[in-house]
């Protein structure tokens, strides 16, 4: 075995284009919160795989497993308070992991949400 190399993929694979938006809280006139969403990038590229989405009970309440995972090009900021939308179809992001361990690549695991 001669070395280690990371299993790639080819950025033509990144066709998906995202925008990421990020929660902003302000104060109304009353002085309560008010929580909008604001934009954080636009059209950014991305791999899109969709996953098996399935829902399990705990108790009452009812929790959804990863619905996507996004590859998308490295940046400091991806918090899972940050939403993606792709086609139409709004993610919430539940956790951000580099891709082999280096800082080129980050998998946003999202699932869907309702705004």
């Amino acid at each position: 075995m001669k070395g280690y190399r990371p299993q790639r993929f080819h950025l033509g694979e990144m066709r998906s284009r995202i925008t990421v938006k990020t929660e902003t809280t302000t104060q109304d006139d009353a002085g309560q919160p008010v929580v909008t969403l604001s934009t954080w990038l636009v059209n950014e590229p991305a791999k899109w795989e969709p996953t098996a989405g399935t829902e399990g009970a705990r108790g009452r309440q009812v929790e959804a497993d990863i619905a996507a995972v996004f590859t998308v090009h490295y940046r400091s900021g991806y918090t899972p308070k940050m939403v993606v939308t792709c086609a139409g179809q709004n993610y919430g992001i539940v956790g951000v992991h580099p891709v082999d361990g280096m800082n080129a690549y980050r998998e946003l695991h999202c699932k869907a949400v309702v705004i």
